[in-house]
């Protein structure tokens, strides 16, 4: 896998190379390229790092990035904190003739190439995100595709595709590292699923949310382009309507006069509407004879004065009649002026006011060029291309006529009676200068967090294999120690406890017994079975045991329910310890326990009545001597035995205290 890998960079290398070598402008000029040889630098980085040369591979890489990550700062980065008229001066400084747009590239070629160089230098690690990489890259250069296609280009402010050329060399290099990634262990890959396909679906769904802000964004462009081409078309509108009132005001002031005005009259008047409207070329006096007799300003239009107009001027030759022969305001069309440029005139008649007879026409030449550049002198006419048209003929341009963004807006114009479109278009630099930097910064954000997400699944993924692990081998180490835990229960029991009638032995009587050293009184009795011996020889091991777990059965109920233990001694002989219990009582349990002892209607084997001999010591103060109370409880047992069995003898200080059958 790896020597196709480093086989399939080699081959985008050199498609590379081919790019590079056919452009002409590439050899004259390296920046001219700049995506191409980025490309160039992060495959040979890749090539390095395949071929098992990591110091290199990671030079490389970096030179790569240094300038991937400019550019991505370039589209981040808001207009207040650095302008694009500061990036384009960055650009100029250090790459002398060159703009910003000359050098970086587009945006999610910077995306796609920074994150094969990141991928490139981590290598083949699921635990950084590699997987997550590879198909984010994929994911960029499906949209490159997209964004590539004719339809989308038409509208497209910012550069967001490579060349299909070098999305091709992309392809390749992203291939490249896919193979190398293939040798991983199937069950490495297979974990990768579900760290993979959500993060993978967060950077789907990043992907449509900047493309819907995207057009968000170009569609309120486009709405501001409209709506400044509209702003400016009603100005000049306005302002054209006032410069109509203001030439009907200027004809009727002349119509006080009895004949023509003199030089002086002539630029008294005209001063204040030549300084108010700064795009009439000139304000004139025509005479009868089609003459200009009068003018203002003077010096810039010498070359008029005297001329007749019915033959210099043609083309006004109707408007100019309307107003000295018919008394009627007189406009021409777009005509060419006699100064040079296109322009309109307005003839207004000047009456006598005795008799009302025509005495000539005053004539306001409207230079459009002046007044395209009067009207918007508050547009950035660097940066925004203005034009006047006629139908189809273009009469004034202003502004760049290269540079210019996609969208154009068309307004209709009212001037004069002539029916004009005043075009805008702003340049594509002032629309990325207006143009929100929101979308980047999602799609930015959107994929660190689809990275960020990745790593603490495949985390998380890692750790619950390893929780899954560990708690297999928790639940066998617990069971484990649960049979452990019972075996000791067990063996604890047994070393407390008699097997066969489960009541305590003799060693947990001696400790409680210990653990009842303060009580006072304290009682102690030892039942013996009379004539055990016998059952066991005439009736078998089987019966004696019998007759043992009933007499055990009989004692714990009557010794627990006085509150104190029933143990088995040892053979036939049990013991019982009664604390807080005087003589009287303990003599009462005693001979409740021989009773019952009759009731349980055990035999002998020639049919006599199994009983029992219970001999009782009672400590009422004193200090505790084990030894000495149990050497008492056994020496009433054995004058309850020498006395004819079957009786209870209590060892307490009245001797004398016996009780029998």
């Amino acid at each position: 896998m790896t020597r196709a890998a480093i086989a399939l960079t080699s081959l985008a290398l050199g498609l590379a190379g081919v790019v590079l070598i056919g452009d002409q402008r590439a050899w004259d000029n390296a920046l001219s390229s700049p995506q191409t040889l980025l490309i160039v630098l992060v495959g040979m980085g890749q090539l390095a790092r395949l071929a098992g040369h990591p110091m290199l591979a990671r030079l490389l890489l970096v030179c790569a990035l240094a300038p991937l990550m400019l550019a991505l700062s370039s589209y981040l980065l808001p207009e207040y904190w650095i302008s694009l008229a500061t990036w384009d001066s960055l650009a100029h400084r250090f790459l002398p003739g060159s703009l910003l747009d000359d050098w970086r590239p587009a945006l999610l070629a910077t995306l796609s190439l920074a994150l094969l160089a990141v991928n490139a230098w981590l290598g083949e690690r699921p635990n950084l995100g590699s997987p997550l990489l590879l198909g984010t890259v994929a994911l960029l250069l499906v949209i490159q595709g997209l964004e590539s296609l004719p339809n989308a280009t038409a509208h497209q402010v910012l550069r967001y595709a490579a060349s299909p050329t070098q999305q091709l060399t992309q392809w390749g290099l992203l291939l490249a590292q896919g193979l190398a990634f293939l040798p991983i262990g199937y069950a490495e890959r297979h974990n990768l699923h579900r760290p993979l396909w959500p993060a993978l679906a967060l950077v789907g769904v990043t992907l449509l949310f900047w493309h819907q802000q995207k057009a968000l964004e170009d569609r309120t462009l486009r709405a501001e382009v409209h709506a400044q081409g509209q702003q400016l078309a009603g100005h000049t509108t306005h302002e054209f309507k006032e410069h109509v009132a203001a030439m009907h005001r200027f004809a009727n002031s002349w119509n006080l006069l009895d004949s023509a005005p003199t030089v002086e009259q002539w630029a008294l008047q005209t001063a204040p509407y030549y300084r108010d409207f700064r795009y009439f070329l000139n304000i004139a006096f025509i005479n009868l004879d089609s003459r200009v007799i009068r003018v203002y300003p003077v010096q810039p239009n010498l070359q008029v004065l005297g001329a007749r107009l019915f033959d210099v001027q043609p083309e006004g030759r109707e408007a100019l009649s309307q107003a000295l022969f018919h008394g009627r305001v007189g406009r021409t069309g777009v005509v060419e002026l006699l100064q040079g440029g296109p322009g309109i005139i307005h003839y207004l008649p000047v009456t006598s006011a005795d008799d009302g007879r025509i005495l000539g026409a005053a004539a306001m030449v409207v230079s459009l060029p002046v007044l395209m550049g009067t009207f918007f002198d508050e547009v950035d006419t660097g940066r925004m291309f203005l034009e006047l048209r006629q139908g189809e003929t273009t009469l004034v341009q202003l502004g760049p006529t290269t540079g210019l963004g996609p969208w154009q807006h068309q307004a209709s114009l009212d001037v004069a009676g002539q029916s004009l479109t005043l075009v805008t278009r702003p340049s594509r630099a002032l629309l990325l200068e207006r143009r929100a930097r929101l979308p980047v910064v999602g799609l930015a954000t959107g994929l660190t967090l689809a990275y960020l997400l990745y790593l603490v699944l495949y985390a998380y993924r890692r750790l619950a294999l390893q929780h899954r692990a560990l708690h297999r081998s928790n639940i066998e180490l617990r069971h484990e120690v649960q049979a452990r835990a019972k075996l000791q229960q067990e063996i604890e029991w047994l070393a407390r406890h008699d097997e066969l009638t489960a009541l305590p032995n003799r060693r947990l009587f001696m400790e409680t017994l210990k653990a009842q050293a303060e009580r006072r009184p304290l009682s102690v009795l030892i039942c013996d079975v009379d004539h055990f011996k016998q059952v066991n020889d005439h009736q078998g091991h089987l019966i004696g045991d019998r007759y043992l777990k009933s007499l055990s059965e009989v004692g714990r109920e009557i010794v627990e329910e006085a509150g104190g233990l029933f143990a088995r001694y040892g053979g036939e002989e049990f013991v019982a310890c009664l604390p807080a219990c005087d003589a009287h009582s303990s003599l009462a349990v005693a001979e409740r326990l021989r009773e019952r002892m009759q009731e349980e209607n055990l035999l002998h084997h020639d049919g006599r009545q199994l009983t029992v001999s219970i001999g009782l010591a009672t400590l009422e103060d004193g200090p505790l001597d084990i030894a000495a109370l149990m050497q008492a409880a056994d020496e009433a047992l054995y004058q309850a035995k020498a006395s004819g069995r079957d009786r209870v003898v209590c060892a307490s200080g009245d001797a004398s205290l016996e009780t029998r059958r």
